[in-house]
């Protein structure tokens, strides 16, 4: 479900991951990438969603799309 003409997670972070498509994010999470498992922020792999949360909730991606909403 990929948000058109909204930013993605991997535009903003610039971690080039739409190009390799190795993240699980992409392409069709790039809007909500925090509740997604394996998602690669800051170059590597991280935990499951209970486990990243914290750092989720901590991310200007994250903090931009809950206050501005995400449609």
């Amino acid at each position: 479900m990929k948000f058109k003409g909204k930013e993605q997670c991997w535009e903003r972070m610039k971690c080039g991951k739409d190009k390799d498509g190795s993240c699980p994010a992409y392409p069709n999470y790039g809007r909500l990438c925090w509740p997604i498992a394996g998602t690669k922020c800051r170059g590597q792999v991280q935990g499951i969603h209970a486990q990243t949360i914290p750092d989720c909730e901590a991310c200007d991606f994250f903090q931009s799309v809950v206050w501005d909403g995400i449609l």
